[in-house]
């Protein structure tokens, strides 16, 4: 335990590494005049480092015009350098990508899809089925008496149940395959999914990782990694996976610019991303890793007052949020979603290490 605490601790130092900014000493400070002249003051406290002065000439700003943007991403961005500031720093994002008569562009959202009788809704992927496994699946609420490869089988013999159902095919599948993760694929009606990090099986009150996303033109493609699960229902021992009429609940965040939206807007969604990943587990990895990854896709990202912000490294923030959140295998997929960590595998029995330092690669 103590070794897989000092890997978080690595991949969030790092993380933090990149917001800690190059500043030169003793900066130029600019005559304050006003609005204006506070906002270029902030700016330039920033640039030098002195977070506190920067926040104080953004607030100053601010308080002589709450009309104006500007100002609000200042202090959003000064927010993530100053503790003090965390839980309220995201409403100067929030107020700055508003005054620029923008819409923001992350949302959170919900859904639920239940298993079909022919595993059509959620497509076992691997293990690949065979057509005795899919006789044995498509059987359910028929009879529990097949022929299977000449010789009839009679799963459950029983005069007061006649039909197959999930026990029996649960027994099935483990019989030939044993307690294997069985992995799916499954469609979401939203091309612009940008995060999501596990599904809820209602039936065997377990989280399934999510290994990687894929938007298309209407829809996103979840690929999913279920575990096997030993149930016991009243006398009745269930083996499942995701089986017929399983409940799968989950949350996923989206990232749309909406028409019109400028660069700086980005600066106070990457702001935003930022924040969310220094909070640690009191920021929302969900949507943080949605703004960080979202923002990182739509166009290689630069942030003028900070040179040390890439697209590339983004994804390596977001990986780390996924990381000290212990969502491993999401945060696996994004690093090989740019190349890294091609050749690590879940049960290498240094994964852990191996993954922090595929984190860290793209944090460089």
């Amino acid at each position: 335990m103590k070794k897989i605490n000092a890997t978080l601790i690595a991949v969030i130092a790092a993380s933090l590494i990149l917001v800690a900014g190059c500043y030169t000493e003793d900066p130029t400070m600019p005559d304050v005049i006003g609005y204006d002249g506070y906002l270029s003051a902030g700016w330039v406290a920033f640039e030098a480092g002195d977070y506190e002065s920067a926040m104080d000439n953004f607030q100053f700003a601010i308080e002589i015009d709450t009309s104006r943007p500007d100002a609000y991403l200042g202090a959003g961005w000064c927010a993530v350098l100053l503790p003090d500031y965390w839980v309220i720093g995201e409403q100067y994002d929030y107020m700055a990508v508003q005054l620029d008569d923008g819409v923001w562009p992350v949302k959170m959202h919900t859904g639920a899809q239940a298993q079909d009788l022919s595993w059509s809704v959620f497509q076992c992927t691997y293990p690949v089925l065979t057509d005795n496994d899919l006789l044995v699946i498509n059987s359910f609420g028929t009879t529990d008496t097949l022929i299977i490869d000449d010789t009839l089988v009679v799963f459950e013999p029983s005069p007061e149940k006649l039909s197959m159902d999930n026990l029996e095919i649960g027994d099935w599948l483990f019989d030939v395959y044993g307690s294997i993760r069985f992995q799916y694929t499954f469609e979401i009606e939203n091309p612009n999914i940008t995060s999501m990090f596990v599904v809820n099986n209602g039936f065997a009150l377990r989280d399934s990782a999510v290994d990687s996303i894929v938007n298309g033109a209407t829809s996103s493609t979840i690929y999913l990694s279920v575990p096997y699960k030993y149930v016991e229902v009243g006398e009745a021992n269930y083996r499942t996976w995701c089986m017929n009429a399983n409940n799968m609940t989950y949350e996923y965040a989206t990232y749309e610019s909406a028409a019109g939206h400028t660069a700086f807007a980005n600066d106070a969604v990457a702001a935003y991303g930022l924040l969310q990943n220094i909070r640690g587990e009191n920021g929302d990895v969900l949507l943080g890793s949605a703004a960080l990854l979202g923002l990182a896709e739509e166009e290689p990202y630069t942030f003028s007052h900070y040179a040390g912000i890439t697209s590339l490294k983004m994804k390596g923030m977001a990986a780390a949020m996924a990381y000290s959140n212990q969502y491993f295998r999401p945060a696996l997929g994004i690093c090989r979603s740019e190349g890294f960590g091609l050749d690590i595998e879940m049960s290498d029995s240094d994964f852990l290490v191996k993954l922090m330092q595929a984190i860290e690669m793209m944090l460089l």
